[in-house]
């Protein structure tokens, strides 16, 4: 028994002797890495900063108010300057959070709406945290609208525009070329009224045109597609147990049919859209290159303009 208290006691020693000690590492520490933090920034080192000032920033408790606050600030920067948009969102998230009204948070707004831009690199893939940035910014004009920032926040919401409008025209293309001509148009549309001055206008009423012109290309595959299913439907409606079942077919079938006279109708519409937008097109950008190609399509056609 006595054996065991003893080891017990210098058991209790030692753990408090280790409690003692990494209490002064754990502050040893703290100041450690935040000054190879600072070396890192300086050297301009940005990965081995921003390592180092998150290992400081475990130790907050040993690190002035002061020193907090530089050491979050630097820690965004850092990430920001290393092309680490993801972690740089996170840590000027947290620095305005926590410090929204220091002459800092102008700049860290600046930075955080940057990154959210450049977290999706290209305008081909998802375009949500560019609207997050565009969303930050006019918040950012809210709050501060005499900052030294403002200028650059502006040109920001324009560069997050264009990039969300060629996102837009990516997808308009990808419809055009796989047949869905007038998809496409529909898009093309929607970037001209909602995009002036982020796009080539010229271009892009160009190929909404075009699009419109060429609507008949997706209605014979909306026509295919349609009529197979009002096939499948007739199997069906040979095969139907019950009166109610054949009801629901004949429904079916109601509404398949008053689909094909829907893009019978469109076809006629999208003519005549065509037409206005093309006279339009020559009243703003004269008869280019492009009118001309548009009225080639137009004589080429059964319709004339």
């Amino acid at each position: 028994m006595m054996g065991k208290l003893s080891f017990l006691l210098v058991l209790f020693l030692l753990l408090s002797g280790c409690a003692k000690i990494t209490e002064e590492e754990r502050a040893k520490k703290a100041q450690e890495y935040y000054r190879e933090a600072l070396s890192a920034y300086k050297e301009k080192d940005y990965g081995d900063a921003a390592w180092n000032f998150n290992e400081a920033l475990k130790y907050m408790d040993y690190l002035t108010p002061k020193q907090i606050e530089n050491a979050k600030f630097l820690l965004a920067k850092s990430y920001y300057y290393d092309g680490d948009y993801v972690n740089a969102v996170v840590a000027l998230e947290d620095y305005i959070f926590y410090y929204p009204k220091l002459r800092r948070t102008e700049e860290a707004f600046y930075l955080l709406i940057d990154s959210y831009i450049n977290v999706s690199p290209d305008p081909y893939r998802d375009q949500e945290y560019t609207w997050k940035a565009i969303e930050k910014a006019k918040e950012f004009l809210s709050r501060f609208p005499n900052s030294t920032f403002a200028p650059k926040v502006q040109k920001l919401i324009d560069k997050a525009y264009r990039k969300i409008a060629q996102h837009e025209l990516y997808i308009a293309k990808f419809y055009e070329d796989y047949g869905y001509t007038y998809s496409a148009a529909l898009r093309y549309r929607e970037v001209l009224i909602n995009f002036p001055g982020h796009v080539s206008e010229s271009e892009v009423a160009y190929r909404y045109i075009r699009c419109l012109l060429l609507t008949d290309r997706q209605i014979e595959i909306e026509r295919d597609k349609i009529s197979n299913l009002i096939d499948a439907t007739k199997d069906k409606l040979e095969d139907a147990e019950n009166e109610e079942e054949r009801k629901a077919i004949k429904r079916r079938l109601e509404f398949l049919k008053s689909e094909l006279k829907r893009w019978e109708k469109i076809g006629e519409e999208a003519k005549r859209e065509a037409v206005e937008a093309l006279a339009k097109y020559r009243e703003v950008y004269g008869e280019n290159a492009y009118y001309r190609e548009l009225r080639k399509l137009v004589e080429g056609k059964e319709w004339k303009s």
